[in-house]
């Protein structure tokens, strides 16, 4: 059996654990979005894949599924202004 001194260090050891892994996560999340940032205005300066991913020094791959993501974020946006915003305007143009 454990005693309570020490099953408290081992929930505060797995406790801290959690924590440095979420802190991981988050700054690898953050990382991944500033680069796709760079990556969207790369692709706006006409860069293709191979000129971002030397540009960026990352592997061209990476570079490709960056502009997938893009791609679906952008799609998810446009469908999500259609669902909302747009039926709203199109009501009210018509009187409604």
């Amino acid at each position: 059996m454990y005693s309570t001194k020490s099953a408290r260090k081992c929930i505060n050891i797995t406790f801290t654990k959690i924590i440095l892994h979420k802190q991981i996560l988050v700054t690898h999340k953050f990382k991944i979005e500033d680069r796709r940032r760079k990556v969207a205005t790369l692709l706006a300066q006409s860069m293709n894949e191979t000129e971002i991913a030397y540009e960026l020094n990352v592997n061209q791959s990476t570079i490709s599924r960056d502009i997938n993501a893009l791609k679906k974020l952008s799609q998810r946006f446009v469908y999500d202004l259609a669902n909302s915003d747009l039926a709203y305007y199109y009501k009210q143009c018509q009187g409604g």
